[in-house]
């Protein structure tokens, strides 16, 4: 069996180096689509073929989304701590996850917020706030922006756009599942494209 690299639009495999038989053959394709690596087989050997490109993403233990959308993309570890914690504790943890905002818990009468990178720099160092006894409350952005896992990445990007934010909490049965960013949705688009009738 030889690997041969090739390109996918959302529609059709082109192979771009020469396939490795002249004679009847089967064609392999193997995509990493996040967590799920998909598989699709063809019967007739061709340098270009075309195939139906997976539907849905499957985190493992998770829910099914479809492709091109919110769920499907989202990130799905959601760092979050109580309101009460103080900011410093916030950037620990950003730090060694290695993200750049943290989801604060609905406490008492109050909503779920959520604290970033940005916030710090411009409510805390940029003011120069003493920060060793700030607790998230104080600084968290509320109330959140959600959208849905079902909904799809162009509605997505416009709603960050529209609302000028950089991310938005997936929520799904009341409580945050997973993060979206305009980054994430960029990165995306730049290797997948739209997607056609998606």
């Amino acid at each position: 069996m030889k690997s041969v690299p090739g390109h996918f639009d959302g529609s059709v495999v082109e192979l771009l180096d020469e396939a490795p038989s002249d004679e009847r053959g089967y064609v392999l394709v193997t995509f990493l689509d996040r967590h799920l690596e998909v598989a699709v087989a063809r019967g007739q050997r061709s340098s270009r073929d075309v195939i139906k490109p997976p539907l849905v993403s499957v985190p493992p233990g998770g829910d099914i989304y479809r492709r091109y959308t919110v769920g499907a993309l989202m990130t799905r570890e959601v760092a979050t701590l109580p309101p009460t914690h103080k900011v410093t504790d916030a950037l620990h943890m950003m730090r060694a996850k290695g993200i750049t905002s943290v989801v604060v818990e609905a406490g008492g009468d109050s909503e779920w917020g959520i604290v970033t990178m940005r916030d710090v720099l411009k409510l805390v160092v940029a003011t120069e706030t003493p920060r060793d006894d700030l607790t998230l409350a104080e600084i968290a952005s509320r109330p959140l922006i959600y959208v849905s896992p079902d909904m799809s990445l162009r509605d997505c990007a416009r709603l960050l756009l529209e609302k000028n934010i950089r991310r938005a909490v997936v929520k799904q049965s009341g409580r945050p599942v997973g993060i979206i960013s305009d980054t994430d949705i960029f990165l995306f688009v730049e290797e997948r494209g739209w997607g056609k009738g998606e």
